[in-house]
C-alpha cells in the first residue's frame, strides 16, 4: 500500500475546491497540501510512529494561503507560507532520515491539473478559478492526515489523522 502525510484545508474552502474540480471533472483525492510524498515513506504504516513523536511536539500551526498560481500548463495551485510548517517538516524529515525530501520542499495546495484525456486551457480558467477560491483563507493547522491508496491507480483515501501538540 502507498502512503502520503497531508495537512488538511478547512472543511468549508475544502468544499469550495471540490465544487470546482467537479466542474471540470476533475475528481482526485480531496484538496490537501501534501507534506511528505508517497514516493519518499515506505509501503506500509512503520513511519507513523515517528510522525506521532514529531506531531506531539509541535503546537498548531498558522497556515497562510497565498496566491493562485499556475506551473507551466500543468497545474494550478494555491501557494502558501509557514516557516512553523517548515520547522515541522524538517523534523518529521529527520526522524523519518528522509534527507534527500529536505532540499525540494514547496508547499502548495493543487486545485486543478492537467490529465492526458481532458486537456484544458489553464490560463483561460485561472482568473475565473481566482475569484471563485479568494480570498485565501488563513487557518490553525491543529493535526496532519496520513493518507493512503488501498488499491493501485486508485485515489489516496485518509488512514489516520494525528494531533498536534495542545500545549
Amino acid at each position: 500500500m502507498k502512503y502520503f502525510i497531508g495537512i488538511p484545508v478547512p472543511k468549508n474552502y475544502k468544499n469550495k475546491i471540490e465544487m470546482l474540480r467537479a466542474e471540470y471533472r476533475f475528481l482526485t483525492t480531496e484538496p490537501h497540501i501534501t507534506l511528505v510524498p508517497p514516493t519518499a515513506l515506505p509501503t506500509d504504516d512503520s513511519f507513523i510512529e515517528e510522525v506521532v513523536k514529531a506531531c506531539r511536539s509541535t503546537k498548531a500551526i498558522t497556515i497562510n494561503l497565498d496566491n493562485l498560481e499556475r506551473f507551466n500548463n500543468l497545474a494550478l495551485y494555491i501557494s502558501l507560507h509557514s516557516s512553523e510548517l517548515e520547522i515541522l517538516y524538517d523534523n518529521i524529515c529527520d526522524k523519518l532520515h528522509l534527507q534527500n525530501e529536505k532540499t525540494s520542499y514547496n508547499p502548495h495546495l493543487t486545485v486543478l491539473k492537467q490529465r492526458q484525456n481532458k486537456q484544458i486551457d489553464l490560463e483561460k480558467i485561472k482568473t475565473k478559478i481566482e475569484k471563485r477560491l479568494s480570498p485565501y483563507p488563513a487557518y490553525k493547522l491543529t493535526s496532519l492526515v496520513i493518507y493512503h491508496q488501498p488499491k493501485e491507480r486508485f485515489i489516496y483515501v485518509p488512514y489516520m489523522k494525528i494531533p498536534l501538540s495542545d500545549n
